[in-house]
């Protein structure tokens, strides 16, 4: 009984995005931050890393904030608070320096 439970737990973590894909909120913040940093060679914009939406008890909520870990070219991260804001029917992203040299894991 106990590995049919262990298999359905499992199952029920991979089915609720648990350590796959970015979400939407994710993607937007990387590719913001990307364009931001696109011309500073201070940064190696191969290696972003944002927040996601928050899921507790599996139900995904909507953000509308994300931080973001930026590799240094020289070393170390970069953390930037990117905010999205409604303007209309779109969205854009207001982004910040919050942290320097403060880890290479947002999460």
């Amino acid at each position: 009984m106990r590995p049919l439970l262990a298999l359905g737990l499992v199952l029920t973590l991979v089915a609720a995005g648990c350590g796959g894909a970015q979400d939407a909120t994710q993607r937007y913040a990387r590719d913001a931050i990307e364009s931001h940093l696109a011309h500073d060679g201070a940064y190696d914009l191969g290696h972003v890393q944002c927040t996601g939406n928050p899921r507790p008890w599996f139900v995904e909520q909507q953000t509308t904030e994300s931080i973001c870990a930026v590799r240094r070219a020289s070393g170390g991260c970069d953390w930037f608070h990117v905010e999205l804001v409604p303007i209309g029917a779109r969205v854009a992203a207001r982004i910040a320096l919050q942290s320097e040299n403060a880890g290479c894991s947002p999460a």
